[in-house]
């Protein structure tokens, strides 16, 4: 009984840690795993998948059954032969059974064949879809995860500057009681320690905010992230022909419009295989009751050829149409791949940028450090002011979190830029 109740309570435990913390990589999986838009483009492909194995029964046999009970009105002749007596014979019965069993198989139907290629495509078109609702997914978790990562840098960054503010008050009492320092260096002290934790609860509300998206996103409530572990390969490194070389290859949408584009060309092919005759293969087997004068068995092997040769140019208009489509979708695959590169290209001149943005935060954190620590000294000394003290505490700390949210700017720089080029780590 003890290993049970302690069972439970370590399983309690452990889904406590999993609702109150989770790391990307779990946010992400789970997210793939519950968010609405991948559940729905995973059930597309299972509807897609039926659709192609529809059309691939088309190609086979069919064989159909049928039993009647029939009643009519009944017609019959009387024959008199002398010297025998009349005798009637039954056309039709007045009620009867009958068997009907039919096979047909079409040897030659193209237009069949073309449907059926063209579910494959859509079918294909669907996977692809799916990935890049994952790719999407995949990125908007990452997005998200790093607007609660900086929420919550900042509201670390300020709660660490509340405690060198309360510590500095500290301070500023114990210097004033030994009247080395003024009252006014008191009250002003207290005034910044206000405003820092009026800071501190805004920027909680905040945090919060972005762990609710999260958990709409992971469909799971998350109390806490963790920081990034691991390394992202900074791939706009590789250069941009090659990058765009690779998204062509690997972007999952470029791919789905590809076979859409396909799918198009088929449909042109089965528009023109209405031109073309149809052969058909049919036996059937007739059990039928209805007169004893012929025989109740009857079997029937037939082939038929099928062409239409004339329906009011219909066929023609149907084609042409369907041209005009396929061209269509050509000149979308075709602008939809320029965005893409455009949106690529302007992503590199991002990154530049955020390098060196970062390069210049670290440089600020080394001179904000070293200008918090002369205040401090001067202060002590005598030599400078509070207001000096509290403007260096607050530029160190502005220097921390500009560096720590230069980094994540710089990783969601990283992440669409996978997203772009379909780059999956």
């Amino acid at each position: 009984m003890g290993r049970v109740f302690t069972g439970y309570w370590l399983g309690l435990l452990t889904l406590c840690a999993i609702a109150f913390s989770i790391t990307l990589e779990e946010a992400e999986q789970r997210a793939l795993d519950n968010f609405y838009e991948t559940k729905i483009a995973r059930m597309e492909i299972r509807k897609k998948e039926n659709e192609r194995l529809e059309k691939l029964g088309g190609l086979m046999p069919e064989v159909n059954l049928q039993a009647n009970f029939t009643i009519a009105k009944k017609q019959s002749f009387s024959l008199a032969v002398p010297p025998a007596p009349p005798q009637e014979f039954v056309f039709l019965k007045g009620s009867y059974n009958s068997f009907l069993l039919q096979l047909k198989q079409d040897l030659f139907n193209l237009t069949k064949f073309r449907e059926y290629e063209i579910a494959k495509t859509l079918l294909e078109l669907q996977e692809d879809t799916l990935r890049e609702a994952e790719n999407k997914v995949r990125f908007e978790v990452r997005s998200a995860y790093l607007k609660a990562l900086s929420a919550k840098l900042a509201l670390e960054i300020q709660e660490k500057y509340l405690e060198l503010v309360r510590a500095h008050l500290r301070d500023v009492e114990e210097l004033y009681k030994e009247g080395l320092v003024a009252f006014k260096d008191v009250l002003e002290t207290k005034v910044k320690l206000y405003e820092v934790e009026e800071k501190v609860e805004s920027l909680r509300s905040s945090y919060n905010k972005a762990l609710e998206y999260l958990s709409y996103l992971v469909g799971e409530e998350v109390k806490e992230v963790k920081d990034i572990d691991g390394n992202y390969e900074d791939i706009s490194l590789k250069g941009r022909e090659e990058l765009i070389s690779t998204m062509r290859n690997s972007r999952p949408l470029l791919k789905a419009l590809s076979k859409k584009v396909r799918a198009m060309e088929d449909s042109v092919r089965v528009v023109r295989s209405y031109f073309y005759p149809q052969a058909v293969f049919e036996a059937v087997y007739q059990y039928t009751e209805e007169s004893d004068l012929f025989p109740k068995n009857r079997y029937f092997l037939t082939f038929s050829l099928r062409w239409n040769l004339f329906s009011g140019l219909r066929r023609f208009r149907a084609l042409e149409v369907s041209k005009i489509s396929y061209l269509q979708e050509q000149e979308r695959f075709r602008d939809i791949q320029r965005r893409l590169e455009l949106e690529l290209i302007s992503l590199l001149e991002d990154m530049k940028a955020v390098r060196l943005k970062l390069k210049l935060s670290e440089e600020r954190l080394r001179e904000a450090k070293e200008h918090l620590r002369i205040a401090k000294e001067k202060y002590r000394a005598g030599l400078g002011t509070n207001t000096e003290v509290l403007n260096a505490q607050s530029y160190y700390i502005s220097a921390e979190n500009q560096l720590k949210l230069s980094k994540y700017e710089y990783l969601e720089k990283i992440f669409k830029l996978y997203e772009v080029v379909g780059y999956e780590r």
